[in-house]
């Protein structure tokens, strides 16, 4: 059809509604309509043949009923002739000029789920103002088809404006009731349609109008609104709503929302049938036209009454489904149940989380001002102060103080009230540490010094943990405790305990005299350094559990000097059951071997530099004069290469530790000369490769070639043994780092593995991964990198670290070392803890007689 005509004539619509594959007859036109159909029928003289491009059809006979005239075979549409401006009826040229030219096919909307039947509508003039209905339901039916694209059923053709209108009304709720019906589904909406269903066919049978009027009718009831489509709002709403288990409604089904929704426009009684049988929700849909609905409907009717079956579905609706009911109609997805096992596990965090705290609060004491807090001890309360998230306790003491009587007496614990304190003891700062002469001559401490302090993760009395007890001290005159002090952060990462004590040194730790022997009893002298470090252990037996500790698991960790006191001790009786296990770095191989009446002798010289002739006079002489009186030969040894000199009189040799008979009574190597084979060793014993680095020593040369090395060498016990190039030649000597490697094997390294050797379970570890320039494995380093005090600079170095905690940690927890091996008992800590079979170039200072008899003394 050609844009002008289009333009000049105004379509106008016959529709047609298809019910389950049934046509819907043409609606009612107003009465104004019908009188000029009766009108044309008067005047009608000929007849016309229906076609599909005629604007009114012929009727076969002119004397049937006007029922007839209406309802033709013409694909079940009824044609209405409308009439021009003027009222009268088009002629017969004209009829076939619009059927020819004006008139148009197209196309019906049907709503979802009705069948797609073609239907036609035509196009005429304008009609007169009063009767536009048709024109009307076009308009809209266009306006919708472009802006929404949604289908609607039409419920017939209206029987006039004002019916127009309701309908319009009824069919388009306000903005808010449309807004509720996004969230709120209305039973009462299926109950309203009902109640329409049933007084639509009570006026249907009360009405005596034509037949296909009343099919108009019936079917317009039987028809119902097609699902709305899905928004945005209901892709929201529906995830969570079916989250829900609730009681499947009517009104899921009419609005498209539930599981089993059937597409189409099915009678009621199919809707009804299909809520209340869950079996029959899954199957297609039973194709039925508008006729047979209203036949099924009335058929229900006669057997129940509208009202009572109204209230049979009410009461059926709001009947509540049981617990049981609804989850076994509940299927769960794979979102729902990821959804479920997130909450559970997020209140399984809490509870946990909650339980933790709830337990340390109710097994830990309250903290002070945020920041101090009490533990108990055998002489009474002290408050420690929170530091770096550990608790430290500083100064508490565990001994009576060794002074003017109790001066070169064994340590005694306190036991009695008098020696106690009163209220709480306030352990915030440090106390003093024991008198001690320092690397440049200097004195500092004082002889009341049994002192300890503990640093705690937590203090409690659940789930106590290891212990650690620090033996600090680079000589035996000092300093102590050197570079050995606890970590309040490794405390809390490595959950141990720390304990550092305080114990005496010089000839206030190790003078053993005739004088004193016969006084005391035993009769003995000497070591009083050792019985310090057993009082500590057995006040940690006594009183750790109230700092949360666990005195089953004791590890004696000793650095240096320390460690010389460790592995005298624990060859010694008097350590059973006070401790766990040991660790000993860099000790000294040497230990006593003179009868304490030999030692006795070699001190009395001191008496003879007091001018002291009884225990009285030494007792009170002053901290300063007795440091004076000491020889300087006693103080320090010098690590270095071995000397010509070193050996020539016994005076050169100073041992501080004496076989008093007590505590020491045989040499150590005898006691592990009986030591078994366990898996779990009591001891263990290593060094690093550089021990003898020293400023003095580096500062000789400022740049040590291999002639400077050669010469060197050749000053020394070394050089008079004619052993120079061979050493040269094993070490590859051209650097300062070799010849502390040379120095460090004769003195300390080769010894502790000669010592080893005769303890079958006792692991050996050798530090060689260096720093700075020279790249030196110095005598801190293992220490360091086990308190955290190593600051590493390369990737090496961040693993020698870790490799070096993972072997002491491991070992304080679980009495096993991770690395060690039975058959390569040596364990090379570079950048990783490496077992090997031996250190090498040790076996040849043996051979040569070197080793052990210029090992390092202390």
């Amino acid at each position: 059809m050609g844009e002008l005509e289009e333009k000049e004539t105004p379509p106008t619509e016959t529709t047609t509604n298809a019910s389950s594959g049934h046509q819907q007859e043409t609606l009612e036109e107003p009465k104004e309509t019908d009188k000029m159909l009766d009108k044309k029928d008067e005047t009608t003289s000929q007849e016309k043949t229906a076609t599909p491009h005629n604007s009114k059809p012929g009727t076969p006979d002119a004397k049937k009923k006007t029922e007839n005239d209406e309802k033709k075979s013409n694909g079940g549409e009824e044609i209405i002739d409308i009439p021009n401006e003027n009222g009268t009826k088009p002629s017969e040229n004209e009829d076939k000029k619009i059927s020819k030219e004006e008139r148009e096919v197209k196309p019906k909307k049907i709503p979802i789920g009705g069948l797609k039947l073609p239907g036609f509508f035509m196009k005429s003039k304008p009609k007169s103002e009063g009767d536009g209905a048709e024109g009307e339901l076009l308009e809209k039916e266009k306006d919708e088809d472009e802006n929404s694209k949604e289908a609607k059923v039409e419920n017939g053709e209206a029987k006039g404006k004002d019916d127009q209108q309701q309908q319009q009304q009824k069919s388009r709720p306000g903005l808010g009731e449309r807004l509720r019906n996004l969230f709120v589904r209305k039973p009462a909406t299926d109950k309203e349609k009902k109640q329409q269903l049933i007084n639509g066919k009570e006026s249907a049978d009360n009405d005596n109008k034509s037949e296909a009027t009343a099919e108009a009718n019936g079917q317009e009831e039987s028809s119902v609104d097609p699902p709305p489509k899905r928004g945005l709002l209901n892709a929201i709403k529906l995830p969570i709503a079916n989250m829900i288990p609730k009681k499947k409604s009517p009104d899921d089904v009419e609005l498209g929302l539930g599981g089993g929704n059937k597409a189409g426009l099915a009678s009621m009684e199919t809707l009804d049938d299909s809520l209340k049988d869950q079996d029959t929700v899954d199957r297609a849909p039973v194709k039925s036209n508008g006729t047979d609905d209203l036949k099924s409907i009335e058929l229900k009717d006669d057997k129940l009454p509208a009202n009572e079956k109204l209230a049979a579905e009410e009461e059926e609706q709001e009947r509540p489904a049981s617990l049981w009911t609804r989850l076994r109609g509940y299927k769960c997805s794979v979102d729902d149940a990821l959804i479920v096992f997130g909450i559970l596990l997020f209140v399984l965090l809490m509870a946990v989380i909650g339980y933790v705290l709830t337990h340390e609060t109710l097994t830990s004491p309250p903290l002070r001002e945020g920041k101090f807090i009490l533990a108990v001890t055998g002489c009474g309360p002290v408050e420690g102060v929170k530091e770096d998230g550990a608790f430290a306790f500083r100064g508490i003491p565990y001994a009576k103080a060794p002074i003017e009587e109790r001066r070169w007496r064994p340590a005694q614990l306190i036991d009695s009230i008098d020696g106690c304190w009163n209220d709480t003891l306030q352990t915030h700062n440090s106390s003093v540490v024991c008198t001690q002469r320092l690397g440049n001559g200097t004195t500092v401490g004082d002889e009341d010094c049994l002192y300890l302090d503990v640093v705690t993760p937590h203090v409690r009395y659940t789930n106590p943990l290891p212990v650690v007890v620090l033996i600090g001290a680079e000589s035996l005159a000092g300093p102590s405790p050197g570079i050995l002090r606890p970590s309040a952060r490794y405390s809390r990462s490595h959950d141990v305990i720390f304990v550092r004590p305080n114990f005496r040194l010089g000839i206030f730790g190790f003078l053993a005299l005739d004088a004193l022997t016969k006084e005391s009893h035993p009769r003995t002298s000497g070591n009083y350094a050792l019985t310090d470090i057993i009082a500590v252990l057995k006040w940690v037996q006594l009183n750790i559990v109230n700092f949360g500790g666990d005195p089953k698991s004791v590890t004696l960790l000793g650095h240096r000097a320390g460690a010389t006191l460790v592995t005298a001790l624990v060859s010694s009786p008097k350590l059973q059951g006070l401790y766990t296990r040991a660790w000993a770095s860099s000790a000294s191989a040497i230990f006593p071997g003179k009868p304490l009446s030999e030692s006795e002798k070699v001190n009395q010289q001191l008496m003879a530099t007091l001018d002291c002739q009884d225990v009285e006079c030494l007792r009170e002489a002053s901290t300063e004069k007795l440091w004076a009186a000491t020889p300087d030969t006693w103080l320090h040894f010098p690590m270095d290469l071995p000397q010509r000199q070193e050996l020539s009189s016994s005076g050169q040799r100073h041992e501080w530790l004496v076989l008093d008979g007590d505590i020491l009574y045989q040499h150590p190597s005898e006691s592990w000369k009986l030591e078994q084979a366990t898996d779990k060793p009591l001891l263990v014993m290593g060094a690093t490769a550089h021990e003898a680095h020293s400023l003095k020593l580096r500062e000789l040369h400022a740049n040590w070639t291999k002639a400077e090395i050669q010469d060197y060498l050749n000053k020394s016990q070394l050089g008079a043994k004619s052993l120079t190039d061979e050493v040269i030649q094993l070490y590859n000597a051209t650097n300062y780092a070799s010849l502390l490697a040379i120095i460090t094997d004769i003195r300390t390294v080769c010894p502790l593995l000669a010592n080893a050797r005769l303890q079958p379970s006792v692991p050996f570890y050798v530090v060689t991964q260096g720093e700075g320039d020279d790249q030196l494995a110095n005598v801190d380093a293992d220490v360091q990198a086990i308190l955290g005090r190593y600051e590493p600079h390369t990737v090496e170095q961040r693993r020698f670290v870790s490799a070096m905690q993972q072997l002491f940690y491991y070992y304080v927890s679980h009495g096993t070392v991770q690395s060690y091996d039975s058959r390569r008992r040596v364990i090379n800590v570079g950048q990783d803890a490496q077992p090997q079979e031996d250190h090498k170039n040790c076996n040849y200072w043996i051979s040569k007689d070197i080793v052990p008899r210029y090992a390092r003394i202390d």
